[in-house]
């Protein structure tokens, strides 16, 4: 007996899809993809991301905040600093994903040209699962 897959109704995953659209809109400023990228191997204050993107105090503030509401980062304040690093969430890999897609030729041609995502391979590093002998 075979079973039949439905899709569920629409206004059933409705909230589901304005969730994901309001993740790519915060997902696809190239600044804040910049500011991912600096915070993506270590948590780092707001001067380092400053120094990293090389983008103004305000741009940098604002773009964190953007980021933190929308549940992509995570802050800590230690003193006057304030440190930032990427939220336990699968939304790095969706960077990671869609980076090697672009890179391997896989996008849409003439789609997302100038987005500033940059060279692929070096935008969001992946782990390494693999161990080298010295």
């Amino acid at each position: 007996m075979s079973r039949s897959l439905s899709a569920p109704p629409l206004d059933a995953v409705l909230p589901d899809f304005e969730s994901v659209a309001r993740h790519f809109c915060v997902l696809g400023e190239p600044a804040r993809l910049r500011i991912l990228h600096a915070v993506c191997q270590s948590e780092r204050c707001v001067n380092d991301i400053m120094q990293a993107t090389g983008m103004a105090q305000a741009n940098v503030s604002r773009h964190l905040a953007r980021l933190h509401q929308a549940g992509l980062l995570v802050r800590r304040r230690e003193g006057t600093r304030v440190f930032y690093r990427v939220a336990p969430s699968s939304h790095l890999d969706l960077c990671r994903l869609i980076t090697q897609q672009v890179g391997a030729g896989q996008a849409h041609p003439g789609r997302g040209e100038g987005c500033g995502i940059g060279r692929p391979a070096s935008v969001f590093p992946v782990e390494s699962k693999e161990e080298t002998s010295v």
